[in-house]
């Protein structure tokens, strides 16, 4: 696994006009004991990639697909190629021009077809993995009875990976879709909508080809350039001119500060409040246990607790928060809502004490259901004067032992 120095470096080099980075949110930046790579493990172009010992970032490799956006928990990682919004409005023009029906298609597909199809009509996406669980629902709030997810030959596509991703996420979206009551249905499909195909115009489809073409090019040779210029002046993390320039290492991860109560800050996705919003737009759910990709039920084992409460440390949404009563009593509480399976807390627990349930009750989203675990106070004290002086005794387990 990457270390903590390491890893600020390679991340830093994902900046650029179709990512953002936000270093401080990354589960590994924050807890080097963290196990999360998933966004290596799909993502469809070879930009990130890692082979069982080295993680490695080439960003000349990135197509923006975001499929690495959509699979990062703690959204880390930002697309812009298109955004979320630009996205958003894209689906809700293509529902509102197809009766109710959204079409969301694979770049490499539209690019075959263009001058072909009207492209109101079908919003385009340079990989259906940019597609997430909260686009899809807010799809279903404003009165889509039907996304269709247009493909080409993923099988064969150099970025095949981005269909896996796809694949969860509407399986999940089926899942929360059926759970809420929406009759709206998600499907993959090759083909293009007889609805969106037009006669061909051969001159403006080459001339939109070209134009096109110029775009990505222009956008390619930014990324590659920034990246070589930056590697030259030894600043890889920084490498692109047309995005804010991202923090010093140092800054992010070596010296994040602390909030007053001891924990990391904490950041809730912005994605996943929109899904919350939607679903509760729905309406209430029914009171069942939903077994997704998205949420997880973090259980302790609090015989075996060290009370070290270093799970709410590290928690990067707050989901696990330490609390103390009037009496004394303390610990931490889980608040599923918040949850992103990140499996930070699982990775950092010394005691191995924590396990994350896949299943989560549906209502416990929507109303901020809370589990509270009391912990036994620790036998030596930290963060005291003689904190080192009462390990000592407890570890030789005698009380011969003196400060001076």
């Amino acid at each position: 696994m990457a270390s903590i120095d390491t890893m600020l470096g390679l991340i830093g080099k994902l900046e650029s006009p179709y990512i953002t980075v936000h270093q401080e949110r990354c589960a590994l930046v924050r807890n080097r004991h963290a196990d999360c790579l998933r966004c290596a493990e799909s993502c469809a172009s070879g930009c990130i990639s890692y082979d069982g010992e080295v993680l490695t970032v080439s960003p000349e490799k990135c197509i923006g697909c975001g499929t690495c956006a959509t699979v990062c928990p703690t959204c880390a990682l930002e697309a812009h190629h298109p955004s979320d919004a630009a996205l958003a409005a894209a689906a809700r023009a293509s529902r509102a021009a197809n009766e109710d029906v959204a079409y969301l298609g694979c770049g490499e597909l539209l690019e075959r077809a263009r001058g072909r199809y009207d492209e109101e009509k079908i919003a385009r996406v340079e990989c259906l993995g940019r597609v997430d669980e909260a686009l899809l629902a807010d799809l279903a709030v404003e009165g889509a009875r039907e996304v269709v997810l247009i493909h080409g030959d993923c099988e064969r596509c150099e970025h095949k990976r981005g269909r896996a991703c796809a694949e969860a996420v509407v399986e999940t979206a089926e899942k929360l879709l059926e759970i809420w009551g929406s009759p709206m249905t998600v499907r993959f499909s090759g083909k293009l909508p007889a609805s969106a195909k037009k006669m061909a115009d051969h001159d403006s489809g080459r001339r939109a080809v070209l134009a096109e073409s110029a775009a990505l090019a222009v956008r390619a040779g930014a990324v590659v350039a920034e990246t070589a210029v930056a590697e030259a002046l030894g600043d890889a993390g920084n490498a692109n001119a047309g995005a804010a320039p991202a923090a010093d290492a140092r800054d992010v991860g070596r010296y994040l500060k602390v909030m007053d109560d001891g924990t990391l800050p904490h950041f809730i996705p912005d994605r996943r409040e929109r899904l919350l919003d939607s679903l509760a737009a729905l309406g209430e759910p029914e009171d069942v246990m939903v077994d997704t990709r998205l949420w997880g039920h973090v259980v302790i084992d609090t015989d075996a607790c060290a009370s070290c409460q270093m799970c709410a440390v590290f928690c990067p949404t707050g989901a696990l928060a330490k609390f103390t009563d009037a009496d004394g009593t303390f610990g931490v509480e889980h608040r599923p809502s918040d949850c992103v399976k990140c499996r930070s807390c699982e990775a950092i627990c010394p005691a191995h004490a924590i396990e994350i349930s896949e299943e989560v009750f549906a209502v416990d989203l929507m109303g901020g259901v809370t589990d509270r675990y009391a912990m036994r106070p620790r036998a030596v004290q930290h963060d005291t004067p003689h904190t080192i002086w009462h390990k000592a005794q407890t570890m030789m387990k005698t009380d011969q032992v003196y400060e001076r």
